[in-house]
């Protein structure tokens, strides 16, 4: 799984920035909620999209995919190429943890776990949940469970609008390299593709935004 993960998003790599319009604007939301400060892991980096809201702050990108790294690079200096999961970092490496739109690729408890090890003040994480994307079966994490899970000091749901109809719609999912998942029921046929975009309209993702303090005691607002 992993590997395949790794190979989807790396050909998404010179896509990604002009499609990922939703992932783009669920960064910026996560930035202005948790207000980092510091050095900073940007956790599933992908291009750099978290990154690029905190200009004041050290910046060090993670991603799987070694494409996806290189683009970060270019943009940023230091990115690693790793697992969410089994993090090459010490405990307490950084001030904050970010990850957007990421870790529902992953074992998001071991990640959630590994980032709170790696950081010194807390963690913030913004992850679609269920009800995104009507005509997906992908498994996407119940709210509920992850709250219960980690007892956030602040979250917040939000849904966030694919700003594409259509065919249009159908070409995001493959450009952001999200086509694809285990899972996954069936490949369409170009017939069924066709007739699947005639029918799809307006989508969203139903974003939860967390952040777990490790200085405070937690718990859900």
């Amino acid at each position: 799984m992993k590997r395949s993960l790794r190979l989807q998003f790396s050909r998404a790599a010179k896509t990604y920035e002009k499609w990922a319009i939703p992932q783009k604007e669920s960064a910026r939301i996560l930035v202005e909620l948790v207000k980092p400060f510091g050095k900073v892991l940007d956790l599933g980096c992908g291009t750099g999209f978290v990154s690029e809201f905190l200009r004041e702050c050290k910046v060090i990108g993670l991603d799987l995919s070694e494409s996806m790294v290189r683009a970060y690079r270019e943009r940023f200096g230091v990115g690693v190429v790793g697992n969410a999961e089994e993090l090459p970092f010490k405990d307490e490496s950084f001030d904050f943890v970010l990850s957007n739109f990421a870790l529902h690729w992953t074992d998001w408890k071991k990640s959630i776990k590994e980032a709170l090890r790696v950081s010194k003040v807390g963690v913030g994480v913004a992850i679609p949940v269920e009800g995104s994307v009507s005509f997906s079966n992908f498994p996407f994490p119940k709210v509920e469970e992850v709250l219960q899970s980690f007892k956030p000091e602040l979250y917040e749901i939000r849904e966030i609008e694919i700003p594409f109809r259509g065919l249009e719609l159908i070409k995001f999912f493959h450009y952001t390299g999200t086509a694809n998942y285990e899972g996954k029921k069936e490949t369409l046929s170009r017939k069924e593709l066709e007739k699947l975009a005639r029918e799809l309209k307006s989508e969203k993702f139903v974003v939860l935004f967390i952040y777990i303090s490790k200085d405070r005691p937690k718990g859900g607002i």
